[in-house]
């Protein structure tokens, strides 16, 4: 890892722990639809269960065009529920082909009901992540980049879940929420809900920014030091 990909982690971690009582308490009433839904799919005709198509579409937030084809949706996610190896580009393929957008959002929500080790691209990601150095996703992304986004926020979940202050930042994500719902949760399920929900508190904070460039040979230690600079961060 190089310095600045390693101090980029270190204040995302930082900001984490911030906003961990807040963000986990505004995250519970999602995470509580999250599981409910994570229960029923197993049990259920995703293609006729009228009741679990209404929970679905609110979950993962069905609009224009897919809502239009909503029985498509639902048949889709029928048919991925028994494949034991889902992967996010044939999802967003299948439900991409639909509209003819790419339905990033949506894909990666139906993906981590059949696969709960699978984060969500939601907008909040979209938009914090790159206060840290991640790369910026378009609102309409091409679908290669789309697909190796979501690869990349598997790798920094791994980063993030590899560090030593991830345990002490777990305990204070799980206190917020009662021990039945934390039974049923993950790591990535408390990362990617804590994310989301991080992002409207810290959206307004110093943004930090580490300097890529080298400093010339022979210059003192301390300007061969990575700096931050900072700037106000405004998001939509």
């Amino acid at each position: 890892m190089s310095d600045s990909t390693a101090l980029n982690l270190d204040w995302l971690l930082r900001e984490l722990e911030l906003t961990a009582v807040v963000a986990m308490r505004r995250a519970a009433p999602e995470l509580v639809r999250y599981v409910e839904l994570l229960q029923t799919l197993p049990r259920v005709d995703a293609c006729h269960d009228e009741a679990f198509h209404q929970q679905l579409s609110r979950y993962v937030g069905l609009r224009g065009k897919l809502r239009m084809q909503r029985e498509a949706v639902f048949e889709i996610v029928e048919q991925f529920k028994s494949d034991p190896t889902p992967r996010f580009e044939t999802i967003l393929a299948r439900l991409s082909a639909l509209t003819g957008q790419v339905e990033k959002s949506v894909a990666s929500a139906v993906l981590a009901l059949v696969d709960p080790l699978q984060p969500v691209i939601d907008r909040d990601l979209r938009q914090l992540l790159p206060r840290y150095g991640f790369p910026l996703l378009a609102e309409a992304p091409l679908f290669d980049d789309c697909v190796a986004w979501h690869s990349q926020l598997n790798a920094l979940f791994a980063e993030v879940f590899a560090s030593p202050q991830w345990q002490a930042l777990k305990a204070r994500q799980i206190a917020q929420l009662t021990p039945e719902l934390n039974a049923s949760l993950n790591d990535v399920r408390l990362l990617n809900a804590h994310l989301s929900q991080a992002r409207r508190i810290v959206s307004l904070m110093a943004l930090p920014r580490v300097s890529a460039s080298k400093a010339p040979a022979g210059a003192p230690a301390e300007s061969q030091q990575p700096r931050l600079a900072v700037r106000l961060h405004l998001c939509r």
